[in-house]
């Protein structure tokens, strides 16, 4: 196993596109955390370190290292490497684990070094714009979260991208369908859902990522908010992982 591990640390950072998609990463979240700092007006109960740290699980910036958790699987399969993979390291579930935990580092470390620019950015941001008093600001909507929830969030909306990827064997997917999902898709739903009268609420009810913003920006209208969203990315991962496992590669 710890072969595996080695591999795919290794193989993680030879793609260049890791370091550009990382760096891209930082530069959003630190302009995002910079706007409510640099560009609002002084005003009590304003922004806090809590509403800053937070910056990170936006949506924009869980796109950039989306890239990332895309490759694991996308990048071997557009470049035929599958085959090298699966020749090395037979046993597929050790593959995935593999991946998994690698993902899960890369993401901690990714985090943490997008706290580390916000931090900065705090510290030099004009007097009196952040405090600890208040709720703070929330560019993500509703609450500031909780550190845990953004570093929690971020993984589970790249597991989606790698989950994806392995069920579709494409690098573009695994990238698009989350943001498009996001973005555009659940809004439309809820849309049609207002004309139907009520008839399309479980629908509504049961999106992924409206659950997961919900759960992250502690909307206190959806206590199972969490629980819905964890069952859609253990769910995509385990479809994922029971194709990669049965099909060829």
């Amino acid at each position: 196993m710890i072969a595996n591990l080695v591999y795919e640390w290794r193989r993680l950072w030879s793609v260049r596109a890791t370091w550009i998609m990382t760096f891209v990463y930082l530069v959003i979240t630190g302009l995002l955390g910079a706007g409510p700092l640099f560009l609002g007006e002084e005003i009590s109960n304003g922004q806090t370190w809590k509403g800053l740290y937070s910056t990170n699980a936006n949506f924009l910036c869980l796109v950039m290292i989306s890239v990332v958790a895309s490759q694991f699987f996308g990048h071997e399969y557009r470049y035929g490497t599958i085959r090298l993979t699966l020749t090395e390291f037979p046993k597929r579930e050790r593959v995935v684990l593999a991946k998994t935990l690698v993902l899960a580092v890369y993401v901690t470390i990714a985090t943490f070094l997008g706290w580390a620019v916000l931090g900065v950015i705090g510290s030099i941001a004009p007097e009196g714009s952040i405090g600890t008093e208040g709720p703070g600001i929330s560019i993500n909507g509703g609450e500031p979260s909780e550190l845990w929830q953004v570093l929690v969030f971020g993984f589970a909306y790249c597991l989606i991208a790698m989950s994806l990827t392995m069920i579709t064997r494409n690098l573009a997917l695994g990238i698009v369908l989350p943001l498009l999902t996001f973005s555009v898709i659940e809004g439309l739903i809820s849309l049609f859902a207002q004309l139907a009268n009520g008839k399309m609420d479980w629908i509504v009810d049961a999106l992924p990522f409206a659950n997961g913003s919900a759960w992250l920006t502690n909307v206190a209208e959806s206590p199972n908010a969490g629980l819905i969203f964890a069952a859609w990315v253990v769910g995509a991962y385990l479809i994922g992982a029971t194709m990669f496992f049965k099909r060829d590669a």
